[in-house]
């Protein structure tokens, strides 16, 4: 089993080397990630892990964190939880990890007493590991943010609620010198525009299936922008693609674009992924003026 995951990682990074990707990664495969939790339910002191549990409307699942203590962080459990070739890639290597709101809204808290609290406790360890990740060879880091947009009963998050989000991730971002975005999916991000863009991040993401393009607002940020649908296997056209991102109001205003999936590809077959990711190449040589 391992030699198979092994292989699948090494072809993985092949192709994205091959796509000339800003950034690589090991797409979470091997079984040291059984779910976007387990370094911090398997080595952080504080945490346990507790029931197995649906994330969110897919048909994936999740160990859930239990907090019973003060959380402390060995400082390498995410390096541990990644593969070895990573670090010795001539390219960036991206990470991608559970955003301070979507870890205290999935985690059993049975000690912090609120989600304010056990929020700035995982942003102050997950701290230490993103600055050993910087020490590594890691140069960006994604906060993963579904909590934010797909919230079924739960309300909206207040303007001074999003604020707090912020410093958590400000909080954790700290003398790690990581570029690094935060990217919701899963749900709508229109009701947080424009304050979304006020995030202490590099890049803001978007989830291009489910916000209407035309309502982002301008920034000088960098905009993550997913264009393909990383629930379905439906391969989108390239026109379709490119004529969504000129929908954007004010493009060139943007720091930077970076062109991504929804969300995570493990919702669709490993090849129609890697068909997906060869789609991104093709639109943006299409956008650099090097395509039909």
């Amino acid at each position: 089993m391992a030699k198979i995951f092994e292989r699948d990682i090494q072809q993985l990074l092949r192709l994205q080397r091959e796509l000339s990707f800003d950034y690589v990664s090991d797409g979470q495969m091997t079984m040291a990630w059984q779910d976007a939790f387990t370094p911090f339910t398997s080595y952080f002191d504080g945490i346990k892990r507790g029931p197995l549990v649906r994330w969110f409307n897919t048909n994936t699942f999740f160990y859930a964190p239990v907090v019973i203590g003060d959380i402390h962080a060995p400082g390498d459990a995410i390096r541990r939880s990644l593969t070895p070739y990573l670090f010795g890639d001539s390219l960036s290597t991206k990470v991608v990890v559970p955003d301070p709101l979507t870890f205290a809204e999935l985690a059993e808290n049975e000690h912090y007493g609120t989600k304010e609290k056990l929020m700035y406790a995982y942003a102050d360890a997950l701290r230490e590991e993103l600055v050993d990740l910087g020490r590594h060879r890691v140069s960006y880091v994604q906060f993963s943010a579904p909590s934010l947009v797909a919230r079924f009963r739960g309300r909206r998050l207040t303007p001074k609620e999003l604020e707090t989000v912020g410093e958590a991730v400000r909080s954790s971002l700290r003398k790690s010198g990581l570029n690094s975005g935060y990217f919701p999916y899963f749900g709508d991000l229109s009701p947080y525009f424009p304050e979304l863009f006020d995030l202490p991040v590099d890049d803001i993401g978007i989830d291009f299936t489910e916000t209407d393009v035309r309502r982002i607002p301008s920034s000088k940020k960098g905009l993550v922008a997913g264009v393909v649908n990383g629930r379905s296997a439906y391969l989108e056209p390239v026109e379709l693609i490119v004529r969504r991102l000129k929908d954007i109001p004010h493009l060139d205003r943007y720091q930077r674009i970076n062109l991504t999936s929804s969300c995570d590809l493990r919702y669709v077959p490993r090849p129609v992924a890697d068909s997906k990711l060869v789609r991104l190449k093709e639109v943006r040589d299409i956008l650099l003026g090097k395509g039909a």
